[in-house]
């Protein structure tokens, strides 16, 4: 393996930097262009799906609804409000007539609202891969509504009410329910782990000429792709699923994974193709820890691995700290229990999955119910944006010296002291 040969060869550097430069400019082209065909008139009448629906309440005590789109028109997602409440459910399919004579292309690269002159649920028939069968199979194994929803979201992404979303926040445990890059690596796990030997029975036999990497690779992949069509290639999944193929390709040209070259490069080439992820906290969050780890590897990849597990578990965990908390302020000392619950959760994903095609989902209602259910005290644990800003430069030089990190897990753990 080599360790990202573009720092130690300029040319092949620039001719990196030249794909990456290139296929920006396309992206935004492109993205021009679906601009411009919604905004061409100042009025877009069209066709849209549900991906979020509920309910806020203003200052002057007046309840409205907000509704996240994603228009037929380009596949562009928006934000726009109803006076009237409106019944409607995650996929449900929508006719509106929006305002869009203000949308600056910034507005449409970056996500925007546009007001409605009106809006409508339709009833079309659903297209082959829809899920929603999935979702009330799901639903017929639980008495509990909220259980219901939870799995619901877990497998398929669907958005979760405010008291569901308040418990899970309690526990610090949004990014393991939310369909990302972490489910993607414990599905690829699990699918290696359980193909493997029974690739290696027939490879021993039929054919001992193939690479069980490469094929089981394959493989993988194609089941990852369908289970992006069934999420309607939901953003999230879909960057993950990106960043998997674009890491296999670097793996099988012998370049090493585990460097801060590679996660820079791999990086670069997912804004490229997605110009939107410049305005998207889950993927540079997403970023932030996957350095982490790569930079608790780079430090202490020769201890005993048993050791380095737990380290790079509370150390990832505890260097997040001031990124998540300079966004998201809201702190309970349940959160401190993250790197227990992200192991468990290894084991809970793949059961909760084998317990409902089984039509068992039920079986540990009980105990996720307990779990929710725990009290906590809610507190604030803010930092200003200096604070982050000097954060990770201090992260960036602890790639040269080892003493920063130190450095770093001490600031992240003496902010504890800082909580209101």
């Amino acid at each position: 393996m080599r360790d990202l040969p573009l720092f130690a060869n300029k040319k092949e550097f620039f001719v990196l930097m030249g794909a990456v430069v290139c296929i920006a400019f396309v992206s935004l082209l492109f993205e021009f262009y679906r601009y411009q065909s919604l905004v061409k008139e100042s009025l877009h009448v069209g066709k849209a799906t549900v991906l979020n629906h509920y309910r806020k309440t203003n200052d002057k005590g007046k309840t409205y609804d907000v509704l996240k789109l994603k228009l037929d028109l380009g596949g562009a997602e928006v934000y726009t409000t109803s006076w009237r409440a409106m019944d409607v459910t995650f996929q449900s399919r929508v006719k509106v007539k929006l305002k869009v004579d203000k949308v600056t292309f910034y507005d449409y690269v970056k996500g925007f609202y546009a007001p409605n002159l009106s809006i409508y649920e339709i009833y079309e028939d659903a297209p082959p891969w829809n899920a929603k069968a999935w979702y009330r199979f799901i639903t017929e194994q639980h008495e509990n509504e909220k259980l219901a929803e939870l799995y619901q979201t877990l497998f398929f992404a669907t958005p979760i009410s405010k008291e569901l979303r308040d418990e899970v926040q309690k526990w610090g445990i949004s990014h393991l329910i939310a369909i990302s890059g972490y489910n993607v690596g414990v599905i690829s796990f699990l699918l290696f782990f359980f193909l493997r030997p029974i690739y290696r029975f027939f490879q021993s036999r039929y054919f001992p000429y193939r690479n069980a990497t490469f094929d089981l690779s394959c493989i993988v992949f194609g089941v990852l792709f369908g289970y992006m069509v069934v999420l309607d290639f939901m953003p999230s999944f879909l960057r993950a699923f990106a960043m998997s193929v674009f890491g296999f390709f670097l793996f099988s040209r012998g370049i090493k994974l585990l460097s801060f070259g590679t996660l820079g490069l791999t990086s670069l080439f997912l804004l490229a193709l997605f110009p939107s992820l410049w305005f998207s906290l889950s993927f540079w969050f997403s970023v932030a820890g996957v350095f982490y780890l790569f930079l608790l590897l780079h430090h202490f990849g020769t201890l005993p691995k048993g050791v380095l597990v737990l380290i790079v578990d509370l150390g990832v965990f505890f260097l997040m700290l001031p990124l998540v908390h300079t966004f998201f302020p809201v702190f309970t000392f349940l959160q401190l229990t993250t790197p227990i619950t992200s192991l468990v959760f290894v084991a809970f994903y793949p059961l909760g999955v084998l317990l409902h095609v089984m039509g068992y989902g039920g079986v540990l209602d009980d105990v996720l119910l307990a779990f929710l259910s725990v009290p906590s005290t809610h507190y604030f644990l803010n930092f200003p944006i200096w604070f982050l800003a000097l954060f990770v430069l201090l992260s960036l030089g602890a790639i040269r010296f080892k003493s920063l990190v130190f450095v770093c897990l001490g600031l992240s753990g003496a902010s504890l002291f800082l909580i209101q």
